[in-house]
């Protein structure tokens, strides 16, 4: 056996370089901390002194000096969104107002309005501000307006977003295209990406040099207002020594030669906010780069304006695709931040909502309090209410308001609706899945069949088109297995969409039909936890499955094997309450 593992020099390479930068800037950080705190310690010694000599006092209330009266050696913008605290945000005393500002997307909500506001008029302080965002309740939208209302306020000029996917990327280029112009929008892509891989309308708003992707002329790349580029792809500005850092110190440096010794450093930042889409889906390590470009220099005066750090997301769903279980590695920044107690804990944080009393709301009785430095995004834009119900109270503290219109099509009065008549239909069985012999994956033979059963009913009988149809198992010989039952007689579909969930994590459909796969007892299930795989003590991986569909969702397995998980047990619970379990052969 000849086995190879390929490195990825240029990613690794700066991971290391970012890695380098941060723990040299924290450290930095860290003991200019130290200094200061000396420093104050010894002034207040020798205000004691004057104090007891009846010498007036001296002024120690000087602003940005933490109440020391010293002014900081080093600015500590990078603790700050890495380590945020309590001391980084600000106190709110009274109730807020509803945000009155012209907004460039007319179907902004008030919850997105209010994320939008804070962010433009920095209420909260200088820390990261996080949009959680569940599915199907616009993080985009919202990360899209908060960067045309920074720009329209000129409350920043230039602009850095990221995603961790180039597909993620691409999505918020075509919302910006909007807007902007070539002169105003670049999508920034490496030379390794091949230009049949981005969409046509794109095309014009990126820059090449001999048929590949590349760097505009310094020129040229310092005019764009918005620069929208992938996670990892953020290392090409800091290659190139276009972060804050670089060009603030060379234009000081410039201003010294040309003016005088004195003369007085630049008084803002190229780069005005970094804000972050799918914030949940990179590693913390995938973010360092697009974070690195923004740091300010460590002489940067704490008195200016700071770059803005915005990220969205949802921690509930997929996380990074990572070998390694280890949450060093496999957690995302976004997550992490979130489970720290400034946002844990805080009031509003969904954490602290009680089940089934809504979205938890400030009232002035709980004033003052520090301003939540995040938004919770509650109004689901996708799914039918039905479908909608588990997830919000398994996932999201029963905080998700449905607002998506239910059309009147033949698929609401399907005859596999039962009970309620609700578009849910969980159909148990207990055929036992095999191994294949080449390969080694799991596949449920009699539960492919189903599957293509209930598509074929789907688009004969409810006039479904096979493009809104998906079929998702959490095993890949599953997936296999049915598209060569599907496309084979009798059925003959060639257009329902089949494949891994880990696909469609970001997609949706009108009707989505899971296929569990494994019925199995208790060792099975410990092994396929161990490898990641399956949907059972998969809370994230569940999340996802279920909020695919947007008009019905038909899920098949083993009520058995799946009852062994409290999260399952819950969605038997609920299709067993309402009728929505079709049982023709008494597996229940």
């Amino acid at each position: 056996v000849n086995v190879v593992f390929p490195l990825k020099k240029r990613t690794m390479g700066a991971y290391r370089d970012t890695l380098m930068f941060i723990d040299g800037a924290l450290n930095a950080a860290i003991e200019s901390e130290r200094q200061m705190l000396k420093q104050s310690q010894q002034k207040l010694g020798e205000e004691i002194v004057d104090f007891v000599l009846g010498e007036k006092m001296t002024d120690t209330g000087a602003a940005h000096t933490n109440g020391t009266g010293i002014e900081p050696g080093y600015n500590d913008w990078i603790r700050r969104m890495l380590f945020p605290v309590d001391s980084d945000g600000k106190v709110q005393t009274q109730l807020r107002t509803v945000p009155q500002r012209a907004l460039f997307d007319s179907q902004i909500n008030y919850e997105q309005a209010h994320a939008v506001n804070s962010v433009c008029i920095n209420d909260y302080g200088c820390l990261p501000y996080l949009i959680s965002g569940p599915p199907g309740t616009g993080k985009t939208k919202t990360i899209v307006e908060t960067a045309m209302q920074l720009l329209n306020g000129h409350i920043v000029d230039h602009v850095l977003i990221c995603a961790p996917s180039e597909s993620a990327a691409d999505t918020l280029a075509l919302r910006l295209k909007k807007y902007l112009s070539t002169t105003e929008l670049l999508r920034l892509n490496g030379p390794w990406r091949a230009d049949n891989e981005v969409a046509p309308a794109l095309i014009q708003y990126t820059y090449m040099e001999a048929d590949m992707f590349a760097l505009p002329p310094f020129k040229q790349l310092m005019a764009y207002n918005i620069v929208v580029t992938s996670c990892r792809d953020a290392a090409i500005l800091v290659e190139a020594r276009l972060t804050n850092t670089d060009l603030w110190t060379l234009e000081k440096n410039i201003l010294e030669v040309f003016k005088s010794d004195d003369a007085n450093p630049p008084s803002k930042l190229h780069w005005g906010a970094l804000l972050l889409d799918e914030a949940a889906q990179g590693t913390e390590l995938d973010v360092l780069s697009a974070i690195s470009a923004v740091c300010p220099p460590p002489k940067y005066p704490a008195i200016q304006p700071q770059p803005l750090f915005i990220m969205a997301g949802d921690e509930k769903q997929l996380g990074p695709k990572t070998s390694s279980h280890d949450p060093r590695v496999s957690q995302s920044l976004f997550a992490r931040l979130f489970a720290r107690p400034l946002y844990k804990t805080h009031p509003l944080s969904r954490t602290n909502t009680k089940p089934s009393t809504g979205p938890p709301i400030l009232r002035k009785s709980m004033l003052p309090i520090l301003y939540a430095p995040f938004t919770n995004l509650t109004r689901n834009y996708r799914s039918h209410p039905a479908i909608l119900s588990v997830p919000s109270n398994l996932f999201y503290a029963d905080t998700l308001i449905p607002e998506a219109p239910t059309p009147h099509t033949p698929l609401q009065t399907s005859t596999l609706w039962t009970g309620a008549k609700w578009p849910v239909l969980f159909v148990p069985h207990a055929y036992v899945e095999e191994i294949e012999r080449d390969n080694g994956g799991w596949y449920n033979a009699e539960e492919a069949r189903m599957a293509c059963d209930f598509a074929a009913h789907l688009i004969r009988h409810d006039a479904v088109a096979q493009s809104d149809i998906a079929i998702i198992s959490p095993f890949a010989a599953q997936v296999k297995r049915i598209r060569s039952v599907i496309r084979a007689a009798p059925y003959g579909f060639w257009d329902v969409n089949i494949g891994p969930l880990e696909a469609f994590q970001g997609l949706e459909k009108r009707v989505v039909v899971i296929a569990t796969t494994r019925t199995r007892g208790k060792h099975f299930v410990e092994k396929d936890v161990e490898r990641g795989l399956g949907l059972i003590y998969q809370p994230r991986k569940m999340n996802v499955a279920l909020t695919r569909a947007k008009e019905a969702l038909i899920v098949l397995g083993s009520a058995s094997a799946l009852a062994k998980d409290g999260h399952w047990r819950e969605f038997l619970a609920f299709c067993w309450r309402n009728g929505l379990v079709k049982d023709d052969s008494g597996w229940w």
